[in-house]
């Protein structure tokens, strides 16, 4: 990110994840890890993205905090925290490019399982699904840099409000964003050159979830999810086979 225009457009890229990522209640990282790795290695591209996460769900709070549902927070939340610093912690012991073609795989997978099976497969709303849900959503969260996928799947299992679905989303993915981001700083993924960019992307943050809490009543986010999908399947081709 040596040039104005890179970082624009990078910038850009963030504030559309973001309102995406509002309105869908997940998929601000998933869409945004791919593009960050265009622009800078893959383990600072986790790292930023993490950083711009964090920015970006303590917006969401701010519009959707009043309908957390707690007691899914806290089921869900407590493995996913503990397995996010697990996952953070083999990122530090793998090469960039290994980190990035774990991450396409996943990304194959994500599309994959989310186009042939999210009408047809639904997970019991039971506690275990929650604490289960939590244990791989933070581990995945850890080592590639996005679980939303996972928590999504989860959460939906519940049958939650759109409101409580957002707000509880966001908070879970806080916590998690929280405990795996100083495993980064203490690795230096982030160097110092990257500040300028951090402090853009708070502002991009709040600005993202803005327009999404605005959109999310108005707009469905189906066909959000199919092009997202698209975009996802080629990010991880790529990946895949740089």
């Amino acid at each position: 990110m040596e040039s104005g225009g890179a970082w624009f457009l990078f910038l850009a890229c963030a504030f559309a994840a973001e309102t995406i990522g509002t309105m869908a209640g997940f998929g601000a990282a998933t869409i945004l890890t791919p593009i960050a790795f265009l622009f800078m290695d893959a383990k600072t591209a986790i790292a930023v993205v993490a950083s711009f996460h964090l920015f970006g769900n303590g917006s969401r709070l701010i519009f959707f905090g009043r309908s957390i549902h707690w007691k899914t927070w806290l089921q869900f939340g407590l493995s996913g925290i503990l397995f996010s610093f697990v996952g953070a912690g083999v990122t530090t012991r793998l090469s960039s490019s290994a980190v990035e073609v774990c991450f396409g795989v996943f990304l194959l997978l994500y599309v994959g399982l989310s186009t042939v099976a999210s009408e047809r497969v639904r997970l019991p709303s039971h506690p275990a699904t929650l604490v289960g849900g939590g244990m791989v959503s933070g581990f995945i969260a850890g080592l590639l840099g996005t679980g939303g996928a996972v928590r999504s799947v989860c959460l939906l299992a519940f049958g939650l409000p759109k409101e409580a679905y957002v707000g509880t989303s966001a908070a879970i993915a806080l916590v998690v964003d929280a405990t795996r981001l100083p495993v980064y700083l203490a690795g230096r993924f982030i160097p110092s050159t990257m500040i300028p960019v951090l402090v853009g992307l708070v502002l991009v943050a709040f600005a993202g979830s803005w327009l999404g809490q605005r959109l999310v009543r108005r707009i469905s986010a189906v066909g959000f999810r199919r092009f997202v999908n698209v975009m996802l399947a080629l990010m991880g081709l790529r990946l895949l086979f740089k």
